[in-house]
């Protein structure tokens, strides 16, 4: 029987800003703070956290939805990969990311729960925080 979990996070960029990171390798690089090396197609394979996470992009919908296969080091040998679905909505101040994981060998969701927010939300949103602090906001579009 496999775990399961879902997480989201209020960013302050587009869906489209935040899509776009999440699959070019030197911003997901820079946002997570480790390296990540991704090939942005359908079908490609991806790696973050300098090999500790590994999949493939199942599902590319420009700026709404993202799903990869995703599997890390501390996956028991043969079990299957688990499943990753990042849906972005937009929101008054910028995106809603919701992410969903099933398929998480037995006893593990707790510290990928911990792990998503720790190593990948909160940086995230220090990220883009950090960039619209950088930007002028015109008020009269």
């Amino acid at each position: 029987m496999a775990d399961s979990l879902k997480i989201s996070i209020d960013l302050p960029v587009s869906p489209e800003r935040v899509y776009r990171a999440w699959i070019d390798s030197y911003e997901h690089s820079r946002f997570t703070g480790s390296p990540a090396k991704i090939d942005a197609s359908i079908g490609g394979k991806y790696t973050a956290w300098d090999g500790y996470i590994q999949g493939e992009n199942q599902v590319l919908s420009p700026f709404s939805r993202i799903v990869q296969s995703w599997r890390t080091t501390e996956f028991p040998s043969g079990s299957p990969d688990s499943t990753i679905e990042i849906k972005l909505e937009p929101t008054c101040l910028g995106a809603l990311l919701t992410l969903t994981q099933t398929g998480i060998p037995d006893g593990q969701a707790q510290g990928y729960i911990e792990g998503w927010e720790d190593h990948y939300f909160r940086p995230m949103l220090a990220y883009f925080e950090e960039i619209v602090g950088d930007s002028v906001v015109d008020q009269d579009g």
